[in-house]
């Protein structure tokens, strides 16, 4: 696939010259004569690079650069000039130009300069997409991910830190994760001082977090060092799990070996158990049936003192 690029220039004679020289080079070439034509061409396609000459008659090719960015728009941007002043260049730094080329323009130092921008955009795509990627899988995580500096300000955070931690998801950021836990027991802050001071990974199994909106919410907790681009320690990471529902479920299976004064925790016991959870609000007659002992008043104290009838007594006729 051929490059894209798009020449700007007010003057027909260098359009012509540097699409005849670009052409024959292997790029695709689209060329405009004005910032208007220009504008135009940018909103219908995108291009590797932009040539650009600063003087485009009413606008300047600085204009343009500027909506170029506004438009964020990744191409880069070659200015083409006469002779730049020190204003210019440092105008066209700020808004992001690659580079700018003299006139009159060589074609070895504008082949050369082209090739170096194309292969820098490559760079700055992939960047890009290679962002957008751990972005999308950052954000998809059921866990909290939550990364502070070593002050404890909060540099980043994903979605599921609203409903596993309770924060807002706007305006945390630069936060003290300390100032966000007046509402719960803050029973993970030492997990991440620990990893802060002492630089490595730290895991806490089932910790109760007693926040006023989830007072029985379970957490567990894993805390590893932040490293930088440049390979340096720079804050911790906090991944949170709700194990709330796993708890509450290991609890029921803990309860199911007793249920209202019968004992047994055998599969059969487990679907007696259910059954007198079923029966249990149904107007309706139940007959139980046993041998002598083996426990048919303690289920009809069950059935009747786990459903909406409980609040009575229970009458025994015998």
């Amino acid at each position: 696939m051929r490059p894209e690029i798009l020449i700007v220039d007010d003057e027909e004679d260098i359009r012509f010259a540097l699409n005849k020289m670009l052409d024959g080079e292997g790029f695709s070439v689209t060329t405009a004569e004005d910032f208007d034509t220009a504008s135009s061409a940018l909103r219908e396609k995108s291009y590797n690079v932009v040539l650009l000459d600063i003087l485009l008659g009413k606008k300047t090719g600085i204009d343009l650069l500027s909506d170029i960015r506004k438009m964020e728009l990744k191409c880069q941007v070659i200015l083409i000039t006469g002779a730049p002043s020190i204003d210019t260049a440092a105008e066209a730094v700020r808004l992001g130009a690659y580079d700018y080329i003299r006139k009159p323009i060589r074609k070895e130092t504008l082949l050369r300069l082209l090739n170096k921008a194309i292969g820098y955009k490559a760079v700055k795509d992939e960047n890009l997409k290679y962002q957008q990627n751990i972005e999308a899988i950052f954000k998809s995580v059921k866990d909290a991910i939550i990364t502070v500096d070593r002050n404890l300000k909060i540099i980043e955070y994903n979605d599921a830190a609203k409903p596993i931690c309770g924060y807002k998801l706007n305006g945390i950021k630069g936060k003290k994760i300390t100032d966000l836990m007046d509402k719960c027991s803050a029973k993970c802050l030492s997990a991440i001082k620990l990893t802060l001071s002492d630089m490595q990974p730290v895991e806490v199994e089932r910790i109760e977090c007693n926040r006023l909106s989830r007072p029985l919410q379970v957490v567990s907790l894993s805390t590893s060092p932040l490293i930088d681009q440049e390979g340096s320690f720079s804050g911790a990471i906090i991944v949170v799990k709700d194990e709330t529902r796993i708890a509450d479920l290991e609890q029921s299976l803990k309860e199911r070996q007793m249920f209202h004064n019968i004992i047994g925790k055998n599969k059969k016991m487990q679907e007696i158990y259910s059954m007198i959870n079923t029966l249990a609000d149904v107007d309706s007659t139940v007959l139980i049936r046993g041998e002598s002992g083996t426990g048919k008043e303690l289920v009809a104290d069950a059935l009747h003192y786990i459903g909406t009838r409980g609040a009575n007594p229970i009458i025994r006729v015998n």
